[in-house]
């Protein structure tokens, strides 16, 4: 019986691993400057985890109590931020340094706070204080992980609050079933919407169609960007009602066409030369995803150009921390998961779409880029 030996980049991991795993060899590691500054690096990044929950709660306290904004305005003192928001000034101070060792605010003088660079993008980025509220869910659902990540746990706060995920018909949900999805998807879209518009030249577009495409928010900012566009929509029949509002609010409604109905199995517009899938594909299992990518075909009139866009894995930091992110809520959410761009090029393949590429973006966090033709 013959065995095969490792391959040299798995022994030489195995190896470090033995050393790392040894106090002796740490101890030695602590006494050399250098290796010291990178070993105490790591031990940094591993106590962020450690203490993540901690450092996501004091995030979400600023949020909720309205920190960031009411220090939008300029500095204040810890007693005049404990008066504003109701708190003991001790227990003030406690907040405003944990956020200052977070990086979220400066103590510019004793007792003086303003906002640090975070600290401003959470002061103005509705979305993104939208996600952070929003989470509150998603920790109560991953309290104890353990059932979850063994199929044990599947009625979650998230599957029930993403109505369209649980329902086998989502194209029969009520306005209020979608409301509040609707508008976190819509205060959360202004980072994604800059990042595909920095990475796809809609310039040349005569009629875009965003697929899935929620109240409008995608629309509206390439609507702004490119005052010729022409607008469709499509999405579920509760949350086309809000579109088309939305879009009459904005000044958009004599550009815009908006569509009701289900995309996995009605027919869609066929008057766009491109189309748009924004966080669509994400949210489904890969038997839905060859659906939902079928009927786009038989939809859409040869030549039509699709964009798939959303976080995808891959090899940069930004692009890992979304994996990470999105394997751990797909699960909790009970469908969908993070793709890597070959992943979405093979379905897309699969449907029947050509000339498909992989379009880097500006921030891989937010989104990765896939084209094809139809």
């Amino acid at each position: 019986m013959t065995s095969t030996a490792p391959p040299l980049a798995l022994r030489v991991r195995l190896w470090r691993n033995r050393l790392l795993a040894s106090p002796a060899f740490r101890a030695m590691i602590a006494r050399i400057p250098l290796l010291r500054r990178v070993a105490n690096g790591k031990a940094n990044a591993l106590f962020r985890l450690t203490g993540g929950f901690i450092f996501s709660q004091v995030l979400l306290a600023g949020v909720r109590l309205g920190l960031y904004e009411i220090l939008a305005d300029g500095p204040l003192s810890t007693g005049q931020l404990a008066t504003h928001l109701g708190m003991p000034p001790e227990r003030m101070r406690v907040l405003l340094r944990a956020n200052a060792d977070l990086r979220l605010l400066i103590e510019h003088a004793p007792d003086l706070w303003v906002l640090n660079d975070a600290g401003v993008i959470l002061a103005t980025d509705r979305g993104l204080s939208g996600m952070i509220r929003h989470h509150d869910m998603l920790y109560r659902d991953l309290m104890e992980p353990e059932p979850l990540l063994r199929g044990l746990k599947t009625d979650t706060e998230l599957r029930r609050y993403w109505a369209y995920v649980r329902e086998p018909r989502p194209d029969g949900l009520a306005a209020e079933e979608v409301a509040d999805y609707s508008i976190l998807m819509r205060d959360s879209q202004a980072m994604m919407a800059d990042c595909i518009l920095a990475s796809h030249d809609f310039g040349r577009v005569r009629v875009l169609l965003d697929v899935g495409g929620g109240e409008g928010a995608f629309l509206a900012a390439a609507a702004f960007a490119h005052p010729d566009l022409q607008l469709r929509l499509f999405d579920l029949p509760a949350v086309a009602q809000r579109a088309a509002s939305h879009l009459e609010t904005l000044g958009l409604a004599g550009r815009a066409r908006v569509h009701g109905g289900d995309f996995s199995r009605d027919r869609l517009p066929d008057d766009a030369d491109c189309v748009t899938l924004i966080r669509v594909l994400c949210d489904h299992d890969d038997a839905r995803v060859a659906v939902i990518l079928a009927n786009l075909h038989h939809s859409l009139r040869p030549g039509t150009r699709l964009v798939v866009a959303e976080a995808m894995s891959g090899p940069s930091e930004g692009a890992r921390l979304g994996a990470a992110y999105f394997g751990i809520y797909f699960l909790a959410l009970g469908a969908g998961r993070c793709r890597s761009d070959r992943d979405i090029m093979t379905l897309l393949a699969a449907a029947g779409f050509s000339a498909i590429r992989c379009v880097p973006s500006p921030n891989p966090l937010i989104a990765t880029l896939v084209t094809a033709l139809r």
